[in-house]
């Protein structure tokens, strides 16, 4: 291994070299040699610690793990979206207020009600139409039992 020079020994060879010399003009004092501090080592750029690169190998690995769950889900919701009728209108037109049609709730709630009156109608339960069928024959019947009484109550 090479061993650096003494800058001192050198620093003060020239200091004595000029003083030697007679100066014709005046010139400004000979400065002390002052020995230069040795820099400070430099961290150890050469040989990566291996933790740090580990930790940013991690860091990088959630990074992407992360970005795919955003794009996943962003997935998911359109294909729900999609599927339900609550696709948002593509392009930059802005939607008007903040009513229900807005959120595509009443779409949803469309939706809901139709599966729930089917489920109702295998299960036997009659549906409103077939019940207000049933309230209008009710009423003709009323009708028709009442004149049939006032009938009789007149003989």
């Amino acid at each position: 291994m090479a061993t650096r020079r003494d800058e001192t020994v050198s620093v003060k060879k020239k200091a004595a070299a000029a003083g030697k010399k007679a100066p014709a003009k005046k010139t400004a004092p000979a400065r002390k040699a002052v020995p230069r501090k040795k820099a400070a080592p430099a961290k150890k750029a050469a040989t990566p610690d291996p933790k740090a690169g580990a930790q940013g190998l991690l860091r990088a690995g959630l990074k992407a793990l992360g970005n795919v769950r955003d794009d996943v889900v962003k997935r998911q919701t359109n294909v729900i979206e999609s599927l339900l009728g609550m696709s948002q209108p593509k392009g930059d037109a802005p939607q008007r207020g903040f009513g229900l049609e807005s959120f595509g709730i009443r779409k949803f709630e469309d939706v809901f009600d139709q599966r729930v009156a089917t489920a109702m109608q295998r299960l036997g339960m009659p549906t409103a139409q077939e019940i207000q069928e049933l309230r209008d024959q009710m009423k003709l019947l009323l009708e028709h039992l009442e004149r049939i009484e006032s009938g009789q109550r007149k003989r």
